[in-house]
């Protein structure tokens, strides 16, 4: 009897060991993130975030998830591959129209105009202002940031884009190349490969920095299902990439190496470039959400009439002190 007594108490320290475990392991779930990003200038942060620890102060473990591509990292989110995403709002409204509920829960860059620069550049020995663009090829990419950008631009200097001959090349590496090679007029590029260009003798037609309108933003977007379970980590997450934020901006050349290890920089570029600096955290702007979904629907790619709250959430940010 007393053996069999031995034996059940043994059996029941088991499971209990068992369930403990797992609710461990549930704990330790709701502090893991995985975060989807591309190699561009915005992330870097998320890489110092990393190298001082700062994810650990916040006791928050994040798998870095690289993409080279846009298509990828959306595919991706919308898999359950990762958590949330370093993207754009025309992907958060296109990818949550799509099937897959995903908001906005702060700005990555481009909370003043002169974070993150795009450049619309003619190609060497053609044109020399964008009045002469009307009727010649600009190479863009189709129903992306890229396409919205040119646009806003296009329309900043009073020209309709239904005006310029829209050519689809959809990989940044070969846009610039055709411009280079003259095989179209103008390109729309981001920096890095901006600067670049230019260095290889393009001309700079629209900065975006320059603009009076605050037409390109990145942002950090995540599941609803994700939000709602994981509201802490996301928090902790955004607190750790602010503070990597604020460190680049006090440090700039201290990170030097750790940017052109993770970041796309071309060669002859990478001991001049500047490292970027970044804005304390903040949500998208209303009234720049709103031009995004307008030219979404405006171009027939967005049928729902999604508003600002539908597309971006404050639940995140209003957490962090």
């Amino acid at each position: 009897m007393k053996r069999k007594l031995l034996y059940v108490v043994f059996i029941i320290s088991i499971f209990a060991v068992y369930l403990l475990s797992g609710c461990g392991q549930e704990a330790s779930n709701a502090d893991v993130l995985k975060i989807g990003i591309l190699p561009n200038e915005e992330v870097l942060p998320v890489y110092v975030a990393q190298e001082e620890g700062f994810f650990e102060k916040h006791g928050i473990d994040v798998e870095i998830v690289n993409f080279q591509s846009a298509a990828e990292r959306d595919a991706a989110i919308q898999a359950g591959a990762v958590d949330g995403v370093e993207g754009d709002l025309l992907a958060v409204a296109l990818i949550r129209q799509g099937g897959t509920p995903v908001k906005a829960v702060s700005l990555a860059m481009g909370t003043t105009p002169e974070e993150g620069r795009f450049a619309m550049l003619a190609a060497p020995g053609t044109i020399e202002s964008v009045d002469e663009l009307k009727g010649k090829k600009i190479a863009i990419s189709k129903n992306t940031i890229i396409e919205y950008v040119a646009d806003q631009m296009l329309l900043a200097k009073g020209i309709k884009p239904q005006e310029v001959q829209k050519v689809n090349i959809a990989k940044m590496p070969l846009r610039a190349e055709m411009l280079l090679q003259g095989e179209v007029t103008a390109a729309v590029l981001p920096d890095p490969l901006a600067v670049h260009a230019e260095l290889k003798g393009a001309k700079v037609l629209v900065d975006d920095t320059k603009l009076s309108d605050n037409i390109s933003q990145s942002v950090y977007f995540f599941r609803d299902d994700v939000i709602k379970n994981k509201k802490s980590a996301i928090r902790r997450f955004l607190q750790a990439f602010g503070e990597g934020a604020e460190e680049v901006t006090e440090n700039p050349e201290k990170y030097r190496d750790l940017f052109i290890e993770k970041v796309n920089i071309p060669v002859e570029l990478q001991s001049s470039y500047p490292i970027p600096s970044f804005s304390p955290l903040e949500l998208p702007a209303e009234k720049d959400t709103q031009r995004v979904l307008d030219w979404l629907r405006d171009n027939n790619l967005l049928t729902e009439d999604y508003s600002y709250t539908d597309i971006v959430t404050d639940e995140v940010i209003k957490m962090i002190d």
